[in-house]
Formats: C-alpha cells, sequence, structure tokens
C-alpha cells in the first residue's frame, strides 16, 4: 500500500492546511455517527463555534431521499459532477438540517489524513444552497445565527 501524501508533511504543516482549507463549503469525506448506521460520508462544512466546539455540516446524499416530501424534497439542492468534480456522480445537498459535530474531531480527522478534505462546493452551489437553508423551515433560528444564515 502506498503512504498518503499527507504522510510526508509534518504535524505543524498538516494543521496549517487544515486552518487554510477548513472554511465554509469545504467538503469532506470521512465517517461519521451522525448518521443511522454509522457511515462514511461526504457532507459540506457551514461554519464553526469554537467556544462551544461546534461545527455545523450537512450531508451530500447521492438520491434525493425525501422525493415523495414536497416540503423535505424542495430542500435537498442538486450537486451537479459539471461543476463539483470531488463527485462521483450527481448528488443532493440536504439543505433541511444543520448536523452539528465537535471542531476538535473534524480538525484531528483533517490532520491525521489530509485526504478526507475532498474540495470545495462550486461558488454558485454555495450561494444557492445558503439561499435555502436561510428560508428552511425545518432548521432552528438559533442554528442559522450560530453558523451565519
Amino acid at each position: 500500500m502506498n503512504p498518503k501524501l499527507g504522510n510526508y508533511f509534518n504535524n505543524e504543516n498538516r494543521e496549517d492546511f487544515c486552518r487554510k482549507h477548513l472554511v465554509r463549503g469545504a467538503v469532506l469525506r470521512t465517517f461519521t455517527e451522525l448518521t443511522k448506521p454509522p457511515k462514511i460520508k461526504l457532507f459540506v462544512i457551514w461554519g464553526f463555534e469554537e467556544s462551544i466546539d461546534k461545527t455545523g455540516l450537512s450531508f451530500i446524499n447521492s438520491e434525493n431521499r425525501f422525493s415523495r416530501h414536497t416540503i423535505l424534497s424542495d430542500l435537498q439542492y442538486p450537486l451537479r459532477v459539471a461543476r463539483n468534480r470531488f463527485l462521483g456522480h450527481d448528488s443532493f445537498l440536504e439543505c433541511s438540517m444543520i448536523y452539528e459535530t465537535s471542531l476538535a474531531k473534524i480538525r484531528t480527522f483533517i490532520i491525521n489524513d489530509i485526504s478526507v478534505l475532498i474540495g470545495n462546493i462550486s461558488s454558485a452551489d454555495l450561494e444557492n444552497a445558503i439561499k435555502i437553508i436561510r428560508n428552511a423551515p425545518t432548521i432552528e433560528e438559533k442554528l442559522k445565527m450560530r453558523y451565519g444564515f
């Protein structure tokens, strides 16, 4: 097995990489316990709350899980491979929820393996997803405010 590129960098370089690239719209592919069952997922980072060690994120799904529920279906934003080269196929960004997890845990994932950070959603998709989340009736206002919506 070939070593990962990140293995060639010292911890300080990996921490610097994490600081520079962990931004709103960053996409990670890593294991999460926020799903049932826990599994490897793609997700978009929305923001951070350092004082309470929280990161806000939304999952990218391979299909619209809510196609029969009009309100929830409208909150699934289509992400196309043509604008998001890190995707293996056209997908959907779940804008109906903002999940929270530990900021320290996300940073540790990246520092331990920089390849979990696979890209950023396109600026047009980022703008459109932000508009959907701002108006999403399924997300608490305090979460919207915490992550800048």
